[in-house]
């Protein structure tokens, strides 16, 4: 009768340790795929980052071409471009020559600057989507409007 009992402990003792070996797999697996899992997080931070900056470039680089078409045209010339903004621009500052895009991602601050050989006045909103921007050629200026 004791090797009975000694025999059920036994098989207790197998089914245990096995149990107890494919949670020390699953955890070693979970260790290994926890860092992957952050390093993933990242990277798609950084895209996304990278995206948004190569995106107010070419935005930069629109509203610089049409302010410029419009000044060398002159008075009265007009036109109107219609462009989508990505999210993360915090504020537009027309200054003289200069149009700065203040710029926050989740990591950074930083500022695009483009430089147009016409003068500019006027405002353009920051706000993330589709705007309307109205070019409008003055006398030695160009007045750009967010409509």
């Amino acid at each position: 009768m004791v090797s009975k009992n000694s025999s059920n402990t036994c098989r207790m003792c197998t089914k245990a340790q096995v149990s107890i070996e494919y949670l020390i797999i699953f955890g070693i697996a979970f260790m290994m795929t926890f860092p992957l899992i952050i390093i993933y997080a990242k990277q798609i931070t950084n895209i996304q980052a990278d995206v948004t900056n190569a995106q107010i470039f070419r935005v930069s680089s629109k509203i610089s071409d049409y302010a410029e078409e419009v000044y060398y045209a002159g008075e009265p010339s007009q036109r109107t471009l219609i462009i989508s903004f990505p999210e993360g621009i915090t504020s537009v500052t027309l200054n003289n020559t200069l149009i700065i895009f203040n710029v926050t991602t989740a990591d950074l601050n930083y500022v695009v600057v483009k430089e147009t050989s016409a003068n500019l006045t006027g405002s353009i909103r920051s706000f993330s989507g589709q705007h309307v921007i109205a070019f409008k050629a003055e006398k030695n200026y160009v007045n750009i409007t967010d409509k």
